[in-house]
């Protein structure tokens, strides 16, 4: 390649990588900002690190496998010749090594990337990490029941996600062989070389391995959802497919070395045995052996036998929600669009309608607050870098204005559900976002829920858009529409899960919310006319000048001035009516 054209591809690469790189740490910086002007710096952390071992480990590990088995197959055909012409003659050139080995290195990088998506989401591990503990355990495999809630779904993520890239590589590898004179079919039969052979057993006793894996996960999957009627965990269950899941992953086990050794040594016969062997010992223990303990056990006995298990139902059923599950309406409908009609029409609506609101059901964009009187969550301008920082996250060319004060706030994530979802990704939020009122100031109401689809032996019903097994009260939140701050009024008897979620982290939501919330009204509140009737006898006066009291200290709170004149001058009509 010409100098020039080299240092011109240089240059191209170069400013790429200053562009990408640029826009990546402006948005790590605008989203660390974020978090830190509501207080959940920790809560940021949390998410980086987690992301940081998923994507990072994830990515090593797949590029590395995918190369090593990309690299024996290259050494595996020998010399890879390419076509050449010079003048009239044709002739072969070898590759060189090196370029067989990148084009096998951007390959490996391409099944990488294809494969990212099934990685395990950050708040599995998170919740893995937790250190939850229900101090109770299941009856059958003796684990604490945070194993199933925490653990597990992390774990079968990584399943999901290993098995897919075992199988995204072995497809590779057999495609790639099948250009080859090394892996071919003829008349006789499929052909291959020793080394194809011994590679193809290698992926093959692997993938037995990932197969004993997923018969673990099938065990633990019984208790979830069982073979009896409506998923629960019947006598058959555990007397014949417990014990034959565990038989089968020892007999897979096994097989997964005979297709190692026999492949190795050209028994491919022995090998094809023990595969169809494994197959039909699968077949046997999951499908056929229920079906026929199912068909000649008479019905009374199958009664009796499923008794204690169907007793067991109901007590997990009772312990994994907080309400009996025909009392969730509220969760199973989405209440968004009502929720919006209902503030529109009403009186509360005329309020909402004149005065700003940062956040709200379904909004979109960036909202520049320049003169934040109230103390507003969003990310404070600057200057300099910080101020390029913000442009170039949000791609908006406005923020280098110098008619942008450096004391503005910038307001993101202005969709309530989103913002919550970013306070609390772990909880599941309520089917219905309710407008309500302290004072003069809207705040939306989404209650959340410790859910999980994994808690063992318990019924399961669908609530908030998924199935769950698990389902119980974790507290309100509530979003200030004035001042986009989320606050989180805890339930009064929280789940471990919330309990470790609040003490893991504590400044992630303002927790004085409780307060709040047990004085919203569906209307704002008025101040009391001057020339109202006068007060009846003292006890009245002293509950009057108390509500008054308390409205005026959850206004202070708020940081909402309006609401607290309001309140004082509510106060002193009340004081100055009853000594005329």
């Amino acid at each position: 390649m010409p100098f020039p054209r080299r240092r011109l591809l240089v240059g191209v690469v170069i400013a790429a990588a200053v562009l990408v790189g640029g826009r990546a740490a402006s948005m790590l910086f605008a989203d660390y900002t974020w978090y830190a002007a509501l207080g959940a710096s920790a809560l940021w952390r949390e998410r980086l690190g987690d992301l940081t071992l998923i994507y990072g480990i994830g990515s090593v590990v797949a590029v590395l496998f995918a190369f090593l088995n990309l690299s024996a197959l290259g050494r595996s055909i020998g010399t890879l010749t390419m076509p050449r012409r010079l003048a009239n003659v044709e002739f072969g050139e070898a590759v060189p090594r090196k370029y067989i080995d990148r084009i096998a290195f951007l390959l490996s990088i391409a099944i990488a990337a294809a494969v990212t998506p099934a990685l395990p989401p950050w708040t599995t591990l998170a919740l893995a990490r937790l250190g939850v503990t229900f101090r109770e355990s299941d009856p059958y495999f003796q684990h604490d029941l945070a194993f199933y809630t925490t653990w597990l779904p992390f774990e079968k993520a990584a399943y999901t996600w290993t098995m897919l890239l075992a199988v995204a590589v072995a497809v590779v590898v057999v495609i790639l062989y099948s250009l080859t004179p090394g892996l071919r079919w003829e008349r006789a039969g499929l052909r291959m070389s020793a080394r194809v052979r011994r590679h193809l057993s290698v992926l093959a006793a692997l993938l037995l391995l990932v197969t004993v894996w997923s018969y673990r996960l099938q065990s633990y999957d019984l208790l979830i959802r069982g073979s009896g009627e409506q998923g629960v965990f019947s006598y058959v269950d555990h007397q014949w497919l417990l014990p034959g899941l565990v038989i089968l992953s020892v007999a897979t086990a096994a097989g997964a070395i005979t297709v190692l050794l026999s492949g190795w040594m050209g028994q491919l016969r022995t090998s094809f045995i023990a595969v169809t062997a494994i197959v039909i010992m699968s077949l046997t223990i999951q499908e056929i052996v229920p079906l026929l303990v199912r068909r000649f056990t008479p019905r009374e006995t199958q009664m009796v036998q499923e008794r204690p298990y169907i007793a067991t139902r109901a007590a997990f059923t009772r312990q994994a929600y907080t309400l009996t599950p025909a009392s969730y309406e509220g969760v199973r409908q989405s209440g968004v669009s009502s929720a919006l009609d209902s503030v529109v029409t009403s009186a509360a609506g005329q309020q909402l309608l004149r005065q700003d609101s940062l956040v709200y059901p379904g909004a979109q964009g960036l909202v520049i607050v320049s003169d934040p009187r109230l103390d507003v969550a969003g990310n404070r301008l600057g200057d300099g870098l910080s101020r390029l920082a913000y442009a170039w996250a949000y791609q908006s060319f406005e923020l280098l204005s110098d008619s942008v004060p450096r004391r503005a706030r910038l307001v993101t994530r202005r969709d309530v559900r989103t913002r919550v979802g970013a306070l609390a990704p772990i909880f599941a939020q309520g089917g219905l976002v309710e407008p309500m009122f302290h004072a003069d100031t809207l705040y939306w109401k989404l209650e959340l829920y410790s859910a999980s689809a994994d808690y063992p032996l318990s019924q399961r019903f669908v609530l908030a858009g998924e199935e769950r097994t698990y389902f119980r009260h974790a507290g309100t939140a509530l979003v200030n529409a004035r001042t986009a701050r989320v606050m989180i009024a805890s339930d009064p008897a929280p789940d471990p899960i919330t309990l470790q979620w609040m003490t893991s982290f504590p400044n992630a939501s303002d927790y004085r919310a409780p307060g709040i919330a047990r004085e919203l009204t569906s209307t704002p509140w008025a101040p009391v006319s001057p020339d109202s009737s006068a007060v009846a006898n003292d006890s009245t006066f002293r509950a009057a000048v108390t509500r008054l009291y308390n409205r005026m200290r959850a206004a202070l709170a708020a940081a909402d001035l309006k609401a607290f004149g309001i309140a004082y001058d509510s106060l002193g009509a009340i004081i100055g009516r009853t000594h005329k």
